[in-house]
């Protein structure tokens, strides 16, 4: 029997906006930024803040290095460093929108369930998703949510089965009881591995029947 209902943010909770990452990145000279990037797992530093390897700090430094080597900026500058806002607002190019018809199906759902985030996410996201930015009239995503996991405070990454375990240890689930919603096939695949059941759900698809569906045949 479901009793908690874990969701993926990224084209589940939110809606994506890849290309405009891209751009923004791309404008502060990363110049590569499209091979780097990629909604289903980034690569090299942007992997690495994602997986807790780099600090939000650190990424601010590694990314004005990568802009001055391969874009050119901060040129004749010893130490280049980018601010923590010039660094969220590219990573912001991800978010295209969040639907309000989402933010009412969780709450409806958090009457009855327990509800928890498990995503693969970096500090500037976060701190713009629990800020009372996020929802547009002034509440955080734990408003909605129970409790939120992210890759970079777990030190792991999906789709690996390791950080689906790591968060039923943090928050004291049973894996047979859970569900978790995400819109890649390979994630999915890493939840069920640990005996969770998986939702596959086309990105920024409305997920509301297909869930309760799924509810229905784990009750």
């Amino acid at each position: 029997m479901v009793k908690n209902i874990i969701f993926d943010f990224g084209g589940v909770i939110v809606r994506l906006e890849p290309e405009e990452a891209v751009r923004r990145f791309e404008s502060l000279g990363i110049t590569d930024a499209r091979r780097q990037l990629d909604i289903f797992g980034q690569t090299g530093i942007f992997g690495d803040v994602e997986k807790g390897l780099l600090s939000a700090d650190e990424f601010c430094r590694r990314l004005a290095i990568e802009a001055k080597e391969k874009g050119g900026r901060f040129a004749g500058v010893d130490n280049p460093v980018f601010t923590f806002e010039e660094a969220q607002w590219a990573w912001m190019g991800y978010m295209k929108a969040v639907p309000r018809k989402n933010l009412d199906n969780l709450l409806r759902l958090k009457q009855h369930y327990r509800l928890y985030l498990l995503s693969n996410l970096n500090p500037f996201i976060q701190a713009w998703a629990e800020s009372p930015a996020f929802s547009g009239d002034g509440h955080g995503i734990g408003y909605y949510l129970d409790e939120c996991y992210y890759s970079f405070q777990l030190c792991d990454y999906k789709p690996a089965p390791s950080i689906f375990q790591k968060m039923l240890d943090a928050a004291g689930l049973k894996a047979d009881e859970c569900l978790f919603l995400d819109d890649s096939e390979r994630n999915v695949r890493g939840c069920e591995a640990v005996g969770m059941h998986g939702l596959l759900v086309e990105k920024d698809e409305d997920w509301t029947e297909k869930l309760n569906n799924a509810l229905i045949r784990n009750a």
